[in-house]
């Protein structure tokens, strides 16, 4: 997955992988997450946002499977 830099205090980046529905997000802390399965267009609305974290918190975060990645 290609990773897209952000501006945020919490989020580093995210990246989307379309075969999978996969969603992934990278914090500042270093921890990485993805949630599947996620609707393309709630990844382009991810990147077009102007709060990241207020995005994840409200869209994405509870809403979908989540995995971390190790």
């Amino acid at each position: 997955m290609v990773h897209h830099s952000v501006k945020s205090s919490r989020i580093a980046s995210v990246a989307y992988d379309e075969a999978s529905a996969t969603l992934e997000i990278r914090f500042r802390d270093r921890t990485t997450l993805q949630y599947y399965p996620v609707p393309a267009r709630i990844f382009i609305d991810f990147l077009s946002v102007v709060s990241k974290g207020r995005f994840y918190d409200g869209v994405v975060k509870g809403k979908f499977k989540e995995m971390k990645v190790p």
